[in-house]
């Protein structure tokens, strides 16, 4: 396609294009096609080694990280679990309302209460239950505060 043939008509006039020739014995000769063995091989031990790569890259990733289930966890665990249901309840339901929510009051102290919330988990999480459970504790009467402060002042609005 790169090269313009040139087509000659019966009235001796010429004109080029890139497409091919009508006639047959315009067509050049051509040498026989022999397929390209060491390139196809090329391609074929390329696609083999990506493939590899990326198969190792799927097992180290599941061996080096492996998923945790609930039954490898101590039965302190539980006690995490059941101590932090309500203030996690607590917290799934005022983070939706605070999204739905366009300007939230006392949003930094929301946000000082969600980061101690974290750090309980993660005590629950590094074993330390009882700590742990203090923190949820103490979580659970600052939620019982903020809600009653909220509760003033919905009153005081009306």
């Amino acid at each position: 396609m790169t090269h313009p043939w040139p087509h000659h008509h019966t009235d001796g006039s010429v004109h080029y294009t890139h497409c091919h020739p009508e006639t047959v014995e315009a067509l050049p000769a051509a040498e026989a096609a022999r397929p390209d063995w060491r390139r196809r091989l090329r391609g074929a031990a390329g696609m083999l080694g990506a493939s590899s790569l990326a198969a190792g890259a799927i097992w180290f990733a599941m061996l080096c990280d492996p998923t945790v289930s609930r039954a490898a966890l101590p039965p302190s665990a539980d006690v995490c679990t059941n101590a932090g249901h309500a203030v996690r309840v607590w917290f799934d339901a005022e983070t939706a309302r605070r999204a739905r929510v366009a300007e939230a009051p006392h949003q930094h102290a929301f946000n000082s209460m969600l980061l101690w919330y974290r750090s309980a988990e993660g005590k629950c999480a590094a074993g330390r239950t009882q700590e742990a459970v203090r923190s949820f504790q103490s979580l659970e009467r600052m939620i019982a505060g903020f809600d009653a402060n909220r509760e003033d002042r919905d009153e005081a609005g009306e």
